[in-house]
């Protein structure tokens, strides 16, 4: 049988806040945990020990148990959302910890990464229902680079092509080699399905929307920059389902993008990014100052893309800043190579947050008919959305599996959701979801 159990603290001595979340989790067991899943808030910014905090958890789970996990964006478990907390869930009976890793220099490693990942899958015996549990370092845009911004919100670089694009790519090329900016979580992924790989991989990029610190647990380590994984399998009847769900829906509006640097948007319909985006959408640019304290993430209004596998239909959204003060700008977390000539708008309010936690939830749970517990990482940007409609979003989730089922759900940074037949592996604004049972 599958057992899971989970905890959460808001307790800021570090020593002690290990021991709570780990007695609490290990009360909720029956067996010895074979995982541990560790979350620390870092939305908040509350400097936690963490040597202090794994020494306490391990003083409780013993030595063992094999632990991953990073930083998050807030921290939902069973009924309660926290920030300024630490998380465990534990995992054990009828699963198999086949392998887990630890690599350094996540963004500009990830090609040997990918092949130490696929080496160690060839030594497992084939199994189908594996897959991958992975958390990884995420961006990493220094301040220089930021400010840099204004400079292409200029309408001479709208309407200018040449010297400037080539400029400025050429200074976010030479930051990717030196291993900022953005994650290389798409690239990895690609590597590792390109080489055979053919199972699910799941996880979290470890960001903090404020900032670009971020860490990464892995047994008694802690590292920036990291990826980390553990390769898990079911024992007897165990099963495993996943759970994808967009937050946003379609529009029914595209529009066409004239000009970019990377996935820096800076000329849409033939105007100025953000001017040619209100347009295309039918908003004033002035109504985008309400989300100034998001840093003007757009949780509204979000370009993305679709992909059809089978019967279903897959939206791919992206992170899209509108600074109602860059008219010529729009930022979006798009792969920096792979931006679409003509992008679909999409639109989300709390309906359809709603509908889409539930979904994510429903799809993890089709094929178990008896759930053990639930894992998932909800979109950082989501968690703002959602604002007093929490105890909307708790119940719509308690409604779709249960109050008794031990969950953690975690605030990410990105969510990764891969597969073979998938095209994007890195994506914003979803909710992905990983259950287990019988």
């Amino acid at each position: 049988m599958l057992d899971a159990g989970v905890g959460i603290t808001i307790e800021k001595d570090s020593y002690r806040a290990g021991k709570i979340v780990a007695r609490e989790a290990l009360e909720g067991m029956s067996t010895k945990p074979k995982l541990a899943i560790l979350t620390v808030d870092a939305l908040s910014r509350r400097k936690f020990d963490y040597e202090v905090l794994l020494k306490s958890i391990r003083e409780e789970i013993g030595t063992s148990v094999a632990l991953i996990g990073s930083t998050v964006n807030g921290i939902m478990v069973n009924d309660r959302f926290c920030l300024r907390s630490v998380g465990l869930m534990l995992i054990g009976g009828d699963i198999s910890v086949d392998a887990t890793f630890s690599r350094p220099k996540s963004r500009i490693d990830y090609e040997h990464i990918a092949e130490h990942i696929y080496q160690e899958s060839l030594l497992l015996e084939p199994k189908d229902d594996r897959f991958l549990l992975m958390f990884q370092d995420g961006m990493r845009f220094p301040p220089e680079i930021l400010a840099k911004q204004s400079s292409l919100n200029s309408r001479v670089v709208t309407f200018l092509s040449g010297i400037v694009k080539r400029f400025f790519k050429k200074e976010l090329d030479e930051m990717k080699e030196r291993g900022l900016g953005m994650p290389s979580v798409q690239e990895l992924l690609e590597e590792l399905y390109k080489k055979g790989w053919n199972s699910p991989v799941i996880g979290n990029i470890a960001s903090n929307i404020r900032d670009y610190d971020s860490v990464e647990f892995y047994n008694n380590e802690i590292g920036m920059d990291n990826v980390v994984g553990a390769i898990l399998s079911g024992q007897g009847a165990t099963k495993f389902g996943y759970g994808y769900a967009a937050g946003a829906e379609s529009t029914g509006k595209r529009c066409v993008l004239n000009k970019n640097i990377g996935n820096f948007l800076l000329k849409i319909n033939n105007q100025p990014a953000l001017l040619g985006l209100c347009s295309a959408v039918g908003i004033r640019p002035e109504a985008l100052e309400e989300l100034r304290s998001s840093g003007y993430l757009n949780y509204y209004i979000i370009l993305g893309t679709r992909e059809t596998l089978g019967d279903k239909d897959l939206i791919h959204l992206t992170a899209t800043i509108t600074d109602p003060n860059l008219e010529s700008l729009v930022n979006t977390g798009f792969p920096f190579d792979r931006v679409p000539p003509e992008i679909e708008i999409f639109q989300s309010n709390m309906a359809i947050l709603h509908k889409t936690a539930q979904a994510a939830v429903s799809q993890a749970l089709e094929n178990l008919s008896n759930p053990k517990f639930l894992l998932g990482f909800d979109c950082a940007i989501r968690f703002i959305a959602y604002g007093d409609n929490l105890p909307r979003i708790i119940k719509t989730i308690d409604d779709s599996i249960g109050k008794d089922i031990p969950r953690m759900i975690v605030g990410s940074g990105g969510e990764i959701f891969g597969s073979k037949d998938f095209n994007y592996y890195f994506n914003n604004f979803t909710f992905v979801t990983l259950a287990g049972g019988d």
